[in-house]
């Protein structure tokens, strides 16, 4: 893991992104934290009864992303002017602004009202319920994400135009209705 300050431009002003970015030796850090994971949920909802698991660390699903695919993930952003930072990580080689969703389940993937990103991409660790460390990554079309129907009547792009957090399955929605193809894919 290494720090980065990735300068871009932006009105006329220079705007600094502190980025992380990974190698390949990396890995052995996730497939640490995901046993980790696996642990935990494994005592909340054995031991202690809970009724659900915790959702993947975002921490980790967007550092596996970031280092399957070349990009690096945001930190912090250093700007005199307004500039969102509600992208989870950046690509340097082609200057866009990324989000990553991630599923280890069949529940829904929230939106945040304000979220801005240029691409998105779907980490889908559920394998049939088979939560092994494999993992397939999709790229998403924003078409396909800002039309989905979130309810019998509106979009996700309606939801957020209304300042709602709207929610949806993308792999029940998208991936297997759309027929996409995972961009990467392998296993911690």
């Amino acid at each position: 893991m290494k720090k980065i300050i990735h300068k871009i431009q932006l009105e006329n002003n220079e705007i600094e992104l502190n980025l992380m970015t990974f190698k390949k030796s990396d890995r052995k850090v996730f497939k640490k934290t995901f046993n980790l994971w696996q642990k935990l949920n494994n005592k909340i909802t054995k031991k202690l009864k809970g009724t659900r698991k915790l959702n993947l660390p975002d921490a980790l699903s967007e550092s596996l992303v970031c280092q399957e695919l070349g990009f690096g993930k945001l930190l912090s952003v250093k700007s005199r002017i307004k500039y969102s930072s509600s992208y989870d990580v950046y690509d340097l080689k082609n200057n866009k602004r990324i989000q990553v969703k991630c599923s280890t389940s069949t529940g829904p993937s929230s939106f945040g009202p304000k979220s801005e990103w240029d691409e998105i991409y779907f980490l889908d660790m559920w394998n049939d319920g088979n939560i092994n460390g494999s993992y397939k990554i999709y790229k998403i079309e924003n078409d396909e994400i800002y039309n989905t129907k979130v309810n019998k009547n509106q979009k996700l792009k309606d939801q957020q135009s209304q300042s709602r957090r709207p929610r949806f399955d993308l792999r029940s929605s998208i991936i297997i209705p759309k027929k996409y193809k995972p961009v990467a894919k392998g296993k911690l």
